[in-house]
């Protein structure tokens, strides 16, 4: 999953963007979850193989926290009549045949270390964890750096969706946003995967729901 900066201050003239509810987010009142993977260790492991032929290779699973958080976004014409859609509560994306930004819950999730994010095509389940679990996987990361506050978080996701709804609007349309649920912690699986053939060492991280993967290390070994 590729994640993207949330878009900074850059607005058009058109159309407006009317947010509604707190700024800030209500305090965190829901425990979070535990993705289970998607990707087993044994497709994890294929992932590198294919970067890598002929590798002997060890991997380890690893979790990664993000915030999710879920958008309304609802579109209205220059006469200031809504339209709306029902959706189902659990549906990240609007049905068959109705464009983004009309009447649409749209799932978010951000980095809880980077502050980047991207609007996810799923809605997140798993096992609620305690806090200690939460709070030791904050703490497992050497990234330096400030975390973002709930705040930023929400403030990523909301232009995040705008963006996208702003790709499907027609000119002069306005869009209101509302925060359909505060930000909530998200323990996503990864998988770290290390070997190395006669000629390369390797490390790559694959991404346990989908297997999307990156290079982390990679050095040519010396030949005798």
């Amino acid at each position: 999953m590729r994640e993207q900066p949330g878009p900074g201050a850059d607005r058009r003239e058109e159309p407006s963007d009317q947010t509604t509810g707190a700024a800030q987010p209500a305090g965190i009142t829901e425990p979070a979850l535990r993705l289970t993977p998607h990707i087993t260790d044994a497709e994890a492991l294929a992932v590198f193989a294919r970067k890598l032929p002929g590798a002997q290779a060890e991997v380890r699973q690893v979790i990664h926290p993000f915030w999710w958080t879920v958008l309304s976004a609802r579109t209205r014409g220059i006469f200031g009549r809504s339209r709306k859609k029902s959706l189902s509560s659990g549906a990240a994306g609007a049905g068959a045949g109705s464009g983004p930004g009309v009447g649409q819950r749209m799932n978010v999730l951000v980095n809880a270390y980077s502050g980047k994010g991207f609007i996810a095509d799923f809605e997140p389940i798993g096992t609620p964890v305690d806090a200690a679990v939460w709070d030791a996987a904050l703490e497992a990361s050497d990234q330096a750096g400030p975390r973002p506050s709930l705040f930023e978080v929400s403030r990523t996701a909301r232009s995040l969706v705008r963006t996208k709804v702003l790709k499907t609007v027609k000119l002069g349309m306005g869009i209101t946003l509302d925060e359909a649920a505060p930000p909530r912690g998200i323990l996503k699986p990864n998988w770290i995967v290390t070997g190395a053939n006669e000629k390369f060492a390797a490390t790559i991280l694959v991404d346990g729901l989908d297997s999307s993967h990156y290079i982390v290390r990679v050095e040519k070994l010396e030949q005798d």
